[in-house]
């Protein structure tokens, strides 16, 4: 050019630039590079018994979805901490990976994780759009824009999102795409009520495992040869364990780290309830009981942490919301409150309306608790009003059931205590001032 006297055209200089800076525009249609398709699936369990019926139901929610294609699907999978709500999650989605060609992201939401604090609707949205393959350079700074583009990025893909570990429904629903063809699979231990309220999700509550999976999950472990040497010992164990799928899970990993030592050593070692709990912590806080259970305990508040302490301290099998009341010489109100605090997130639950029990484990722990966080003095006052409450109602409904010595020796104190905590229950819950007869 310099020898023609004359320099390249405007348009050559305008080809060159955009050659320099890899202008989009030029790309052959169709050589665009892809991203890959995410596979962020943590293993499938590599031991996983029991739970036919909640699989059942996952699958066949998602194909009658299929169907319809007319809303994506969400699956609120709750239960308390250690009953295998992210094994079954992980399970079922293995099984049925050929459903989401297009791939499975995986977020862990930290809600009730040992250390740390749950993930920001924030951070939980960019590691969905860098699992997408989104470059970061193209996420926004503002939440709603991330949130945009996330479900832009779905829409029309045949995808499973798992959302593992929410704390809450608000965690959880900036996370939710638009699109149909998806699929949502939260665990939590709170039982997102409000997901399910407002957005359809499909309740999967997780209990504790009946007498044949739990026989089923040691057998598995342990081998039914070791197990059929020592039926009583089994028996034993099983009963301990109350069908709570984490502590049988480290007992049979107790057993077979001594393959040689009898199941009945085990047995008797964890007689104790005093050092059961101790029992049952290991150095790994995912596989300690204590360490799950202290990560729901201090998700309470201080005044729902006293009643769930005093609730572990109650004799007998369950109690009432007006039991409960007098327990913990709170109104009705207020003591309903935090019942469904505490049912929501898994630590008590209701066999029948009205009336709120705690697992055996559970009950250990609170009653822990309770010693170590609530004056002994508290305590005695708290149990002696539960005591009067129950003689003066089983009185009222039943004169010749109660002594009349024992109605004698708190008529002047006792009666007029439990009249003052019905007076103050008086228009809680639609109970008025007439107290729930103890079963």
């Amino acid at each position: 050019m310099d020898e023609l006297g004359s320099g390249p055209a405007p348009q050559l200089r305008e080809l060159h630039q955009r050659i320099l800076t890899a202008d989009a525009s030029l790309a052959i249609p169709g050589s665009e590079p892809t991203a890959p398709i995410p596979r962020q699936l943590p293993a499938a369990p590599w031991l996983f018994t029991g739970r036919a019926k909640e699989l059942a139901a996952l699958t066949g929610a998602v194909d009658t979805a299929a169907e319809r294609s007319s809303t994506v699907v969400v699956f609120a999978i709750a239960g308390a901490g250690g009953m295998g709500k992210t094994l079954l999650a992980l399970h079922w989605a293995h099984q049925h990976l050929h459903a989401f060609p297009d791939g499975q992201l995986f977020v862990d939401l930290r809600g009730f994780a040992p250390t740390g604090e749950p993930v920001t609707p924030t951070s939980a949205v960019r590691s969905l759009l860098y699992g997408l393959g989104v470059d970061p350079g193209r996420v926004p700074v503002e939440l709603d824009a991330q949130i945009g583009l996330y479900r832009s990025e779905v829409a029309g893909k045949r995808m499973l999102i798992v959302l593992d570990n929410a704390a809450s429904a608000a965690q959880v629903t900036p996370l939710l795409p638009g699109s149909p063809t998806c699929t949502v699979v939260v665990t939590s231990r709170d039982h997102l009520t409000g997901l399910i309220a407002t957005h359809g999700a499909r309740p999967v509550v997780l209990d504790i495992l009946d007498e044949t999976e739990a026989r089923n999950l040691l057998a598995a472990r342990l081998g039914e040869a070791r197990l059929a040497t020592e039926p009583d010992a089994v028996t034993e164990l099983l009963a301990i364990a109350g069908g709570f799928p984490l502590a049988l899970s480290i007992l049979a990993g107790r057993a077979t780290v001594h393959p040689d030592f009898p199941l009945a050593d085990l047995a008797a070692e964890l007689r104790d309830t005093n050092t059961r709990l101790g029992v049952l912590d290991e150095d790994d806080p995912a596989a300690s009981l204590p360490a799950v259970l202290s990560s729901s305990y201090s998700a309470l508040t201080d005044e729902q942490a006293r009643v769930f302490g005093l609730l572990g301290l109650a004799p007998g099998l369950d109690i009432s919301l007006a039991a409960a009341a007098n327990l913990t010489n709170t109104s009705v109100r207020d003591t309903g409150a935090i019942l469904r605090v505490l049912e929501r997130v898994s630590l008590i639950h209701q066999d029948s309306p009205g009336r709120y029990r705690m697992h055996d484990l559970v009950r250990l722990y609170a009653v822990g608790q309770a010693t170590a966080d609530i004056a002994r003095s508290d305590r005695d006052t708290a149990l002696d009003a539960l005591a009067r409450y129950y003689t003066h109602t089983a009185y009222t409904g039943d004169p010749a059931a109660v002594p009349e010595s024992d109605v004698d020796r708190d008529r002047s104190t006792g009666r007029r205590a439990v009249s003052d905590q019905h007076d103050r229950q008086a228009g809680g819950a639609g109970l008025g001032s007439k107290p729930n007869t103890p079963t």
